[in-house]
């Protein structure tokens, strides 16, 4: 992994650091003699302190707290979500994981994890949720962006190399989900078959804990039924078999088990095998101290068993990171691993080191990149030619969206792709037009009035808390004399001189000051997401009142220009709200109010902004027929709605599609272009595959640059222009249309069916182990032959590659040993990602399946699945052999009858290729 200048310098590869791990598990965990000793000083009540969620005396803007055990040593923990580091402080904004995972680069997780672990000790954090291990099972749900897409492989071996980045600092890692968590309407039951379980939804947390070690793990909200081992459904944290035999017996995890927020629905969750639980009152000190108090009159052995296993899993899991405090602990009783605990400290530090945060940020993004389409190789960019630079997301970043990944520092989000293509080539050199604007223009002084009538004063009547009026020629943001906890309303008329579809924007200060400075991060917040007081702006037009959202949902505070620092020096921007309206020419009324609070971040200040969409529009189609090449940049936004803090529950597999308005933009936008000769040029920022046909066929280059982090405006131009290579591969399919997915015609796979003797209906995930590419690739799966737009492993480059010398050969531990050599063909360095599939073996026995379609015997498999991958870099006309080992579980298939794994044996088709629709190199090789 290099950042991009070194990559454009460089002819060699930087190399690999050494990779980080996991500090080791103790041979008796948990039952440590530390923990032993721990337990047996503790009372019940002190016990349920230690697995229930308490209250955070200085919030830090952190998910979780668990108070602690004092006098024993046993310090208050923290946890945060979830990519980076959320909390109130800033840290950096790193791409997300479905970027990432087009990396198909193992180093480049890894050193994602030690970087997220420094910024979360340094953020006064113990304990991060994440990595996701959830699969891209649905191609539209809101949360793929933070998985590692749809293969099971991948899955495994990214959440491995970032989990020991992230535990190798001393900071835990927690997993989520476990499992069965994938989009579906997380509230109708799913029926899943075991085979499918093991092998593709349950592998990412087996690698998760034999691999990476992780501390912990999350249940999830869903409920479901492993069909062959279960005989009903039941929620995650209160299944059994998940928690106790699957997690904890066939795993081995020695942590612990917290519930996902809410998820708990029992106390009796705590038998099942869930440790920890949050938002709920489960395991509160009313409810389990009786049960587990010797002289309660309701004491329950199995309850007070239960607990001190629950307990005993967290407290080793904080010796195992030496966060006890050794001076309440008994030499005798002192672990091995030195501890640093101090249940003393009021450390609420909130300092990280910014730039190794930007350093890797730039390269992870640099290398998340997917060029998809290439045509007359548009692409690079020429820093001698003019460039018309349109769209939205050209100046407003959508660097990391939602709630549960950090927001990272303003002065970075800020950095749009606009700047970083001027820095490139000059401000002579561009021409800005973005057609669709969030920001807008202030609304002149030529177009306000105070009343109706033509010879009215400019402006709009200001009418203050106190009820005294003035009149504001224009409302651009730069008042001076709005206080905070004041009342302070608009009137007048927005004169229309030219009929069209106006944005209208109102744009104020974002965050929370409490006024506590020796509070952390001086006392500055961020604005809560739920249970929000009412927001301070409002707005109506013509007597309506108007619902105003972020007319782009994706794009954070911190991203928008034209605000103030906070009085710890945070850059927190500010809220952009509007609606768009369809404007006649003529006088429109106009009313808005804002209601700064009293704690208000920074000095009120309000901007009443529009913009003209067929205008901008216009602007943008001259530019594209001025300008020599033109780059479109779009995202698949919603207004109001942040990917990633959408749905979390979907009943439809449908493709997400872009925005109408922007869609509309890249159609006139290249058409214009094109008929002045010159070419355009796609940049789509996407949490997930979007539908691309027609537009897709209307431009000459695409490339994907998903939710890119705090540098993602710097990655975004220096891939365009060619100073780094794009070298990403789609880690997940994207589909032509609705209609060509494994979920088309198939309700009972989203929606769900009732059959049978149902009461209710279920979700019959009778795709089993074709998931994503495996059910294109199949033809007993896919029988129409639906082709993918763009395949899993798919993504252009600036260089050529050839694959030649595949030798196959069997391993001692039952896997394989691949070898083969990897050359570039080309004039310009670049990284590749080889990719080794497996055909189906014909010594396992044929499926039988249920009456709901769910494989109950045999072994269900599919054409091909990916078993091995790598992330080489050459320079022109370098070559590198490469030898892969492919461990015995991936020639392995899961038996459902047996509940093991039994191997694939026989001669199987071992294939390499670049993508899962292009296999160049195959061999026959017997399994055994």
């Amino acid at each position: 992994m290099t950042s991009g200048t070194l990559a454009a310098a460089a002819a060699q590869p930087t190399p690999a650091p050494t990779p980080r791990v996991s500090p080791a598990t103790a041979s008796d965990a948990p039952f440590t003699k530390t923990v032993k000793y721990l337990l047996s000083q503790m009372t019940p009540g002190e016990e349920v302190t230690v697995i229930e969620h308490g209250i955070d005396p200085d919030k830090h803007g952190q998910a979780g707290y668990l108070a602690g055990v004092p006098r024993l040593g046993i310090p208050a923990i923290r946890h945060a979500d979830a990519l980076g580091i959320n909390v109130y402080a800033d840290g950096t904004a790193f791409p997300t994981r479905l970027g990432l995972a087009s990396s198909f680069d193992r180093n480049a997780y890894n050193v994602l994890g030690e970087e997220v672990g420094k910024q979360g000790r340094a953020l006064g954090v113990d304990l991060v949720y994440g990595p996701q291990v959830d699969m891209a099972r649905y191609p539209s749900w809101s949360r793929n962006l933070t998985t590692n897409g749809e293969d099971a492989y991948v899955s495994s071996q990214f959440s491995a190399a970032e989990i020991n980045g992230i535990q190798s600092t001393g900071l835990m890692s927690q997993v989520k989900h476990v499992s069965f968590y994938n989009g579906q309407d997380r509230d109708t039951p799913s029926l899943i078959g075991s085979q499918a379980a093991h092998e593709i939804y349950l592998a990412p947390a087996q690698s998760a804990i034999q691999q990476g070690g992780v501390s912990s793990v999350m249940c999830s909200y869903a409920i479901f039924q492993i069909v062959g081992e279960q005989s009903a459904s039941q929620y995650a944290c209160s299944n059994s078999n998940l928690l106790t035999n699957i997690v904890k017996n066939q795993f081995q995890l020695k942590g612990f088990i917290t519930s996902d927020y809410t998820a708990s629905k029992a106390t009796s969750d705590v038998l099942a095998g869930m440790d920890n639980e949050f938002a709920s009152s489960n395991l509160s000190a009313s409810t389990l101290v009786p049960l587990i108090d010797l002289t309660s009159s309701s004491f329950s052995a199995p309850y007070a068993a239960a607990t001190a296993n629950a307990v005993a899993r967290m407290l080793y899991e904080y010796e195992r990171f030496g966060l006890l405090d050794n001076s309440k602990i008994p030499a005798a009783s002192e672990s091995g691993v030195p501890q640093h605990g101090d249940v003393t400290s009021t450390y609420n530090g909130t300092s990280v080191d910014k730039q190794s945060g930007d350093n890797v940020a730039l390269a992870l993004a640099e290398e998340s990149g997917v060029l998809l389409k290439n045509d007359r190789d548009a692409l690079p960019l020429s820093t001698n030619k003019t460039v018309a630079v349109v769209g939205p997301t050209s100046t407003l970043l959508p660097a990391s969206p939602g709630g549960e990944r950090a927001r990272g520092f303003g002065d970075q989000v800020q950095y749009s792709p606009l700047m970083a293509i001027t820095a490139q080539v000059g401000s002579a050199n561009v021409t800005s037009a973005p057609g669709v604007d969030w920001i807008g223009e202030t609304v002149p002084t030529a177009n306000l009035r105070v009343s109706k009538d033509i010879n009215a004063l400019p402006g709009l009547t200001r009418t203050s808390t106190d009820g005294s009026t003035t009149v504001d020629s224009t409302i651009d943001g730069q008042q001076t004399t709005l206080a905070k906890g004041g009342q302070y309303t608009w009137t007048g008329y927005l004169n229309v001189t030219t009929a069209d579809t106006y944005g209208l924007l109102l744009q104020r200060p974002y965050g929370i000051d409490t006024g506590n400075k020796s509070a952390y991060n001086g006392g500055i917040q961020q604005e809560a997401s739920r249970n929000a007081p009412p927001e301070p702006l409002s707005l109506s037009v013509d007597d309506a009142a108007q619902t105003i959202v972020n007319p782009g949902g994706n794009i954070l505070q911190n991203a928008f220009p034209g605000g103030v620092r906070a009085s710890n020096g945070q850059y927190l921007g500010k809220q952009n709200l509007g609606v768009s309206l369809e404007l006649s020419v003529g006088p429109h009324k106009i009313s808005f109010t804002y209601k700064p609070t009293m704690t208000t971040a920074t000095a009120p200040t309000v901007r009443f902004a529009w913009a003209p969409l067929a205008q901008n529009t216009a602007e943008a189609v001259a530019a594209a027929k001025a300008n020599d090449e033109t780059v479109i940049f779009v995202d698949d936004s919603t207004p109001g709605i942040t990917q990633g803090a959408g749905p979390n529950s979907s009943t439809s597999a449908a493709l997400r599609i872009l925005n109408a308005t922007q869609v509309d933009l890249i159609n006139t936008v290249s058409a214009a272009a094109h008929a002045a000769g010159h070419k355009a040029v796609v940049v789509l920022n996407s949490g997930t595959a979007v539908a691309m046909l027609p537009w897709v066929n209307n431009v000459d280059s695409v490339l994907e640059m998903w939710y890119p982090g705090e540098r993602g405006g710097e990655a975004t131009s220096n891939l365009l222009y060619g100073l780094v290579n794009p070298s990403g591969k789609l880690p997940m399919t994207f589909p032509k249309n609705d209609e060509a997915t494994p979920f088309s015609g198939n309700l009972e796979r989203t929606t769900g069916t009732q059959t049978g003797t149902e009461t209710t209906p279920s979700i019959k995930w009778t795709d089993g182990v074709d998931v994503g590419y495996r059910w294109y690739t199949d033809p007993s799966a896919n029988v129409n032959g639906y082709k993918p737009l763009y395949p899993f492993g798919f993504g252009l480059s600036y260089t050529t590659f050839r694959y030649s010398g595949l030798h196959v050969k069997n391993a001692k531990d039952g896997g394989l040993d691949i070898r083969f050599t990897v050359k570039n063909t080309g004039k310009k360095d670049g990284a590749d990602s080889p990719q080794v599939y497996i055909g189906a073996s014909p010594d396992l026995a044929v499926p039988t399946y249920d009456a709901n379609g769910i494989v109950t015997g045999g072994f269900q498999q599919s054409a091909q699945k990916l078993v091995q991958f790598d992330h080489i870099q050459l320079a022109a006309g370098q070559s590198e052999t490469q030898t892969l080992h492919v461990d015995r579980q991936q020639v392995s298939a899961w038996d459902t009858v047996g509940q093991k794994w039994v191997i694939g044996s026989g001669d199987r088709t071992i294939s390499l290729g670049a993508s899962s629709e292009e296999l160049v190199l195959s061999v026959t090789r017997k399994v055994r």
